[in-house]
């Protein structure tokens, strides 16, 4: 092979991998400007709109408090997250979808559901946080199994209390707004 055909394989070469890599920045930056541009949470580009949700601090928002009380009648906070070692965001929102009976209005909600709101005469008629006693109880149950039954640090009780924080940089955050207890 002669120089100057060494030097033209070089060339073509050389042009491949800049076609290649400016093909690899135009499929890495494209979808990232669109993200930007429509503001879509698909992922992986849903980070860019982590700041979005600030245009809404106005609006009151709820968070719930979950805690036990133990044998000794101590009571001891009970995050969700140590118990079923989900993330955070997950476990809270099994919560408000207990609370606000969201799992009813699912397109094939499970067949206890469709039993007990058939029971009250339909989903709209059941009453508020109709199936979160069950979900507290299996919390509950989930924090005594880890304990000897000789344990005085067993709960007796577990109780969710809502908060609402009505908004704004000086918005009251802590305002008591109802509370749920269940026995494990």
């Amino acid at each position: 092979m002669s120089e100057d055909e060494k030097v033209d394989d070089y060339k073509v070469e050389e042009r491949r991998a800049i076609v290649k890599y400016a093909t690899f920045t135009g499929a890495l930056f494209i979808p990232l400007l669109l993200s930007f541009i429509f503001t879509r949470d698909l992922y992986p580009f849903a980070a860019s709109t982590m700041m979005v949700g600030l245009r809404d601090i106005e609006r009151e928002r709820r968070y719930y408090v979950l805690r036990g009380e133990t044998v000794e009648g101590e009571t001891i906070d009970l995050p969700p997250i140590d118990l079923t070692n989900a993330l955070s965001g997950r476990s809270w929102s099994l919560v408000s979808t207990a609370v606000e009976n969201k799992s009813f209005n699912l397109r094939k909600p499970h067949p206890g559901n469709i039993s007990l709101a058939a029971a009250y005469g339909g989903a709209d008629r059941l009453p508020r946080a109709a199936r979160l006693e069950e979900l507290l109880r299996a919390w509950g149950g989930i924090y005594n199994s880890r304990l000897p039954t000789s344990s005085n640090q067993r709960l007796k009780s577990v109780k969710l209390d809502a908060y609402a924080w009505e908004g704004g940089i000086d918005g009251d955050f802590n305002r008591f707004v109802e509370s749920w207890s269940a026995l494990p």
